[in-house]
């Protein structure tokens, strides 16, 4: 197998038929895990045998044990897989990690409970070789079967192709991590992922909407793909659902006003539209229904969020979170071994 530039890649889909065997994409599929053991082996599974298939697989490793990466152990020939265990806690961190360690300039991101459709890496490519200001795509994340009474799984549906230039596209457009993919270099000029709007951060969620957000309000695009898709096996019930709902409103009204405080007087019109249409007004509407989730517990976390948001410091170059320095947590370390571990130091984005 050799890797090929993405427009000689796409020039030899037009004249053949089918995708060489013998060819991959030359992208970086990146999964950030914790404690996950053999539940990851589908994961892997379906993205090294995918059809059209990627140069690399890149696994972040935060288990305090070792049961995640003796479950890899039957894919240790595989020369594509590359395993990092990692002592730092929070998946802003090993996000970053990631990106640093990462052999090539685009990199995909997938969840550590979902499985990928045969495909799923080509559309994010191809919207990349056709626009260099563009930085970060998104594709549609599935459910797979579950019993829709007891809870439900988190989607994201893409319906039609989308591209974001602006603060205004960016109202529709509100992709999620589990299949996502980013332009390496930029995305680390900016400050990498927020660690704080992750789980293990102390806004816990939104990660993935403040990188949208961010990179909308810096002039580069965002691309959304209705032929990329994932399937997520990550189902909640309603009490998971609650706390859920809870981490992330909390994370958007923080990282919304997060924007603001940098200096950003137009991400005003971002931060009044998720609360009123996706936090008040389905409150509202639930409310008068008598459906679930009851209660005002998004526009409460939002509100909270907000206040907390503004209180906390922020890098206003970058546009994240600044932790002060008698709370950062220690980096740590990597132990580096088989299978097809890498050298590298656990780093805080700074």
């Amino acid at each position: 197998m050799h890797t090929v530039s993405a427009s000689t890649f796409f020039e030899s889909m037009e004249k053949e038929s089918q995708s060489s065997p013998d060819l991959a994409l030359p992208i970086t599929v990146l999964i950030c895990t914790r404690e996950r053991g053999d539940s990851l082996v589908p994961t892997v599974r379906s993205i090294l045998s995918a059809e059209i298939t990627c140069a690399e697989l890149l696994i972040v490793d935060q288990s305090k044990d070792d049961a995640t990466e003796l479950a890899l152990l039957p894919f240790r020939k595989d020369p594509r897989l590359r395993y990092m265990h990692s002592t730092t806690q929070g998946k802003g961190l090993s996000l970053n990690e990631g990106l640093k360690a990462a052999s090539y300039e685009y990199v995909a991101i997938t969840d550590d409970d979902c499985e990928v459709a045969p495909g799923w890496l080509a559309p994010h490519l191809r919207a990349f070789d056709a626009d260099p200001k563009l930085i970060l795509t998104y594709g549609n994340v599935l459910p797979v079967e579950h019993d829709p009474g007891r809870g439900f799984i988190p989607t994201y549906y893409v319906l039609q192709d989308r591209y974001v230039t602006n603060i205004w596209q960016k109202l529709l457009a509100r992709g999620i991590g589990a299949n996502t993919a980013v332009r390496r270099t930029p995305i680390l000029e900016m400050g990498g992922f927020d660690p704080e709007l992750c789980p293990g951060g102390l806004f816990k969620a939104c990660v993935d909407r403040d990188m949208t957000i961010r990179c909308v309000l810096n002039g580069f695009h965002i691309y959304e793909s209705r032929d990329s898709k994932v399937y997520h096996y990550g189902f909640r019930n309603w009490e998971q659902g609650k706390k859920l709902a809870c981490n992330a409103f909390y994370g958007i009204g923080a990282a919304h006003i997060k924007a603001i405080k940098c200096g950003r007087m137009d991400a005003i019109v971002l931060l009044l539209w998720e609360l009123m249409a996706y936090a008040l007004l389905p409150s509202l509407w639930c409310a008068l229904t008598l459906r679930r989730p009851f209660g005002w517990n998004r526009v409460v976390h939002f509100v909270k969020g907000m206040q907390d948001g503004w209180k906390f410091p922020v890098d206003k170059k970058h546009m994240i979170f600044r932790r002060p320095a008698s709370d950062t947590e220690p980096t740590g370390s990597h132990r580096v071994d088989s299978p097809h571990r890498v050298e590298s130091e656990a780093c805080i984005i700074q």
